[in-house]
């Protein structure tokens, strides 16, 4: 029996789904500061302005494997349970910009700190020209980089490493939309 045109049009947009390229993915840092009222994120300063991202990586949550033994359990074999999630690392491949200069982190001062250090927000255009959809978001903390590296005759590069600290934010409806004017 021949498919008619509408049976195969539905078969098309039925196997059809939406995919993210990350191509013009907008990298945000802002810094996490105490105020009187808390703890808040400074949204006055994109910490990563200037800093063309090339590419990034993150390594996904793994469970802690967390033994669990009793008089009770006998036998050869060791029983296993999981215990936290650690949240993973994040990691930004950026091009050397040198009028930028390394990215402004704030070292741990009079023995204290505020963990996670930052919020960390992966992005994209949408519609409203004036809007960024935030589709990942998560509190990290600073483990280095801005190390530079480059073969003769390539671009420069240079990478940023943050460990996740928390639970994370995925997906624009779990995100939302934010003022395009905070990239900077």
């Amino acid at each position: 029996m021949p498919e008619t045109e509408n049976t195969i049009i539905a078969q098309i947009t039925s196997e059809a789904y939406e995919a993210l390229v990350a191509k013009g993915v907008h990298v945000l840092l802002f810094p996490l500061v105490k105020e009187s009222t808390g703890i808040k994120a400074d949204t006055s300063k994109n910490l990563l302005k200037g800093w063309p991202i090339g590419s990034f990586t993150g390594s996904g949550e793994t469970a802690d494997s967390e033994e669990y033994q009793d008089q009770l359990i006998g036998g050869l074999y060791k029983t296993f349970i999981s215990g936290g999630l650690d949240p993973g690392d994040i990691n930004l491949k950026t091009y050397f910009n040198p009028d930028v200069g390394k990215p402004d982190i704030a070292p741990v001062k009079h023995s204290r700190t505020i963990t996670p250090q930052f919020v960390l927000m992966l992005a994209t255009t949408c519609d409203e020209p004036e809007q960024l959809e935030v589709w990942w978001s998560g509190g990290v903390n600073y483990l280095g980089g801005g190390g530079i590296n480059g073969d003769y005759g390539k671009v420069i590069g240079s990478e940023l490493k943050f460990k996740v600290s928390g639970a994370v934010k995925v997906g624009k409806t779990n995100n939302g939309k934010i003022p395009k004017s905070l990239y900077g």
